[in-house]
């Protein structure tokens, strides 16, 4: 009669020249390596094939553990369910972490799907992965993602939260579609519950508060850096988005004609955009240049990389209460543009329309492709005369030609 395994009994059991086996009723077993590792092991069978599955090295692990493995694998065989599967599917949550699933969605989903990816990537890489990239798939939590999106709030982004919860809503509906979650754990969240309700703007500085800011970011004595300071004065100039003075690239600018393309991958509209480039405009991207052998016009702190999405909004914070203009942002900067064309410059509805780079009404868009260059061209002279004149105290506002006067 087999004796039953006991601690005595397996501190007995002596190296041989080759391994060996020695198993119990139900497939309970230990192993004994030539060199003296001892491992439990487990085998069992189905259709005729032998399985073995290591439960545990002895005495690392104790023979009352084993026991209870053992158990636990043995139920699992029972229920007509391979152990070892089960066991390969478990490893697999276990490894399935938030980094994992918003990487692997945003490789094959979302660069090959939308026209402009890098605001996703910086959500990712900026807030996602630093605060619930290690978070396992399996036991994530609701009021996990909460206080993450909290933190986005805390510094000061109560909007950018919102959107940062938009992101992961998309990579976890990606990850139910697939089967790799039963349930969206963000789904459930609403965006007034982080950031609150996201009201339409109607801020724009004054001329007066263009001057200001102006002089400002012409001054070395702060510390604004020279990237940032000269990002702001592009948009002020050219009305452009925020986004597409981040990512453009030098390549983009052509001086001689004095024209910068911006790619459709890089509009919000996917529509290749030409904007004309005032004096003051390559004055100050001629000074980006001297500063800068990186591809991109706007760098963040390495001086190569994209600058963040997040640095220009914390810088705008801090000017604000040195210059004493309150409540604005960059993208106010491009309502600024728009206001002032209209209200200081007079310049066509329609051209201000064209200089913002939004899509025309359907039917408009339908039978007149003309892109207005030379009545843009007019309205971004004049408005950087403007703000050079201001800044003398001799406002001298020059009236473009209407349309209806070419």
């Amino acid at each position: 009669m087999e004796r039953q395994f006991t601690d005595a009994y397996i501190r007995s059991l002596k190296p041989r020249s080759s391994r060996y086996e020695e198993f119990r009723d139900g497939g309970f077993g230990i192993r004994v390596t030539p060199k003296g590792l001892k491992t439990f092991l487990y085998r069992y069978k189905i259709n005729g094939q032998r399985h073995f599955i290591t439960i545990g090295h002895y005495p690392a692990m104790s023979l009352s553990e084993a026991k209870k493995r053992f158990i636990d694998l043995s139920d699992i065989r029972h229920g007509e369910v391979n152990p070892k599967e089960q066991i390969a599917e478990q490893k697999q949550k276990e490894q399935s972490t938030v980094k994992n699933l918003i990487l692997h969605w945003y490789t094959n989903y979302i660069e090959k799907h939308r026209a402009q990816p890098l605001q996703i990537w910086q959500h990712i890489k900026v807030d996602i992965i630093p605060l619930l990239g290690n978070k396992k798939l399996e036991h994530l939590k609701t009021r996990e993602i909460t206080q993450a999106l909290d933190k986005i709030v805390g510094r000061g982004s109560p909007i950018h939260a919102n959107k940062v919860l938009s992101t992961l809503k998309q990579a976890f509906n990606y990850a139910v579609s697939r089967g790799e979650m039963l349930l969206n754990p963000a789904m459930t969240i609403r965006a007034r519950d982080i950031g609150g309700i996201e009201k339409p703007r109607e801020r724009f500085l004054t001329l007066d508060e263009v001057k200001t800011l102006w002089q400002f970011l012409d001054s070395k004595e702060h510390g604004t850096s020279f990237q940032i300071r000269a990002a702001l004065k592009i948009i002020l100039l050219t009305g452009v988005r925020t986004g597409e003075i981040r990512v453009a690239k030098w390549s983009e600018f052509d001086f001689e004609n004095s024209l910068w393309t911006i790619p459709s991958e890089n509009t919000k509209t996917n529509v290749v955009m030409r904007i004309h480039l005032t004096e003051l405009t390559k004055q100050v991207l001629r000074e980006l240049k001297a500063h800068s052998d990186s591809e991109y016009v706007i760098t963040g702190a390495d001086d190569q990389s994209i600058l963040s999405d997040r640095a220009m909004p914390r810088a705008v914070i801090r000017i604000q209460s040195r210059v004493g203009i309150p409540h604005w942002t960059a993208h106010d900067l491009r309502r600024t543009f728009a206001t002032q064309l209209g209200e200081a410059l007079h310049v066509d509805p329609v051209v201000i329309e064209k200089c913002l780079g939004h899509k025309m009404p359907k039917i408009m868009a339908t039978y007149n492709k003309n892109e207005m260059l030379p009545q843009r061209k007019e309205a971004l002279n004049a408005w950087s005369e403007l703000i050079e004149n201001i800044q003398q105290d001799n406002v001298v506002i020059i009236q473009p030609k209407r349309a209806s006067e070419q």
